[in-house]
């Protein structure tokens, strides 16, 4: 009986080595991970992995037209600016849809173009 237990704590033993073997090299790696870091660019920049060189986004191209300010982000870049309210609305602001590709109010379910 003795001899196997000798026998079961050698095994024990052998395990909680290899475990703590382990956990240390998981704290090392934790602990000099932050260290050796990366390059910090903007966030608008991009890195490059191998040289560790930060370089700015390429300019827009010379199509690229942005649409104008008055412009809701689904528009079409030529979109002509909003009408001002109807007469008959002051209070109601015109909206862009996407569907009739037009200015006009909603007046609960029916379209009214501006």
């Amino acid at each position: 009986m003795t001899l196997r237990k000798a026998r079961e704590d050698r095994v024990v033993g052998r395990r909680f080595a290899g475990v703590g073997a382990a956990v240390t090299a998981l704290a090392a790696v934790a602990v000099m991970t932050p260290a050796v870091g990366v390059a910090q660019c903007d966030p608008n920049w991009s890195r490059n992995v191998w040289t560790d060189v930060c370089t700015p986004p390429p300019p827009m191209p010379a199509w690229y037209q942005s649409p104008p300010q008055y412009a809701p982000p689904f528009a079409p870049a030529d979109v002509p600016p909003p009408p001002p309210p109807p007469p008959w609305a002051p209070s109601v602001n015109p909206v862009w849809d996407p569907g009739h590709q037009a200015w006009g109010i909603w007046a609960g379910s029916a379209w009214i173009p501006l």
